[in-house]
């Protein structure tokens, strides 16, 4: 295993061991998760979990949610069993690839009432996979099948969540549109920018319209965190959109 380093979000509440090279845990899995509304005794899955940062918000906010973090990296998955450990929250860790989700004996019968993923931003032709960084940042199977198996792991009326780059926006909204109603989040740097990331929500089954939902904003003019960005940092989401 890589060395890891240790560090912390929501001023210590939660620690997470991390390699110290190649992909660290940025922002996007901590936007996501602000925008999870959970009930008790939900099950969860979080695919493709790296060291299970969204996992552990969710935890940490529902202790009785039942939540399975999967990832196709083993290492990955061992970190993760290890910060499940160093922050007393339970969670369930599974070695799988998204493509065989299906077919795992642990996954194959079962369904979950909400799925959530931060997956790889760009399409593997785009560039050689050259560190292992590239690695968790390049697609391992491509966007419309990703989607696509957690679709089918998901409960009728279950939510799923995805927060991915504007430019695959036409793409997740393709592949979803006929299955569930879709809600869209923007995501933008300042006011003014183009949105840097969107946040998609979708229920399965459900025949209500696409809607296009208030934006988060992470800086102000002057450089500084929003004030709701600032919330977001301090573990406070109640009033985030469910």
């Amino acid at each position: 295993m890589r060395k890891l380093s240790k560090d912390s979000i929501f001023n210590g509440r939660i620690k997470l061991l991390q390699p110290k090279n190649g992909y660290r845990i940025a922002i996007d899995p901590i936007i996501l998760a602000s925008f999870i509304r959970l009930k008790p005794n939900q099950k969860i899955l979080d695919v493709g979990c790296g060291v299970g940062t969204i996992s552990f918000i969710l935890k940490m906010r529902e202790k009785a949610s039942q939540i399975t973090a999967i990832d196709l990296h083993k290492e990955m998955c061992e970190i993760c069993e290890k910060n499940s450990q160093i922050n007393s929250l339970s969670i369930e860790t599974i070695h799988c690839r998204v493509e065989d989700m299906q077919s795992n004996s642990i996954l194959k019968d079962r369904l979950f009432d909400q799925i959530i993923t931060n997956p790889p931003f760009f399409k593997k032709s785009a560039s050689r996979l050259s560190s292992s960084k590239n690695f968790s940042n390049f697609e391992t199977t491509d966007l419309s099948n990703w989607i696509s198996h957690c679709i089918r792991r998901l409960k009728n009326n279950g939510i799923f969540s995805i927060i991915h780059c504007p430019a695959r926006l036409d793409d997740i909204v393709y592949i979803l549109h006929s299955a569930g109603s879709i809600k869209v989040i923007p995501i933008f740097s300042k006011i003014k920018d183009t949105a840097k990331r969107v946040v998609v929500k979708f229920k399965k089954g459900s025949k209500s319209a696409t809607e296009i939902l208030p934006g988060l904003v992470i800086h102000e003019k002057d450089g500084n965190y929003s004030d709701k960005f600032q919330k977001i940092l301090a573990g406070n989401f109640d009033d985030f959109y469910g």
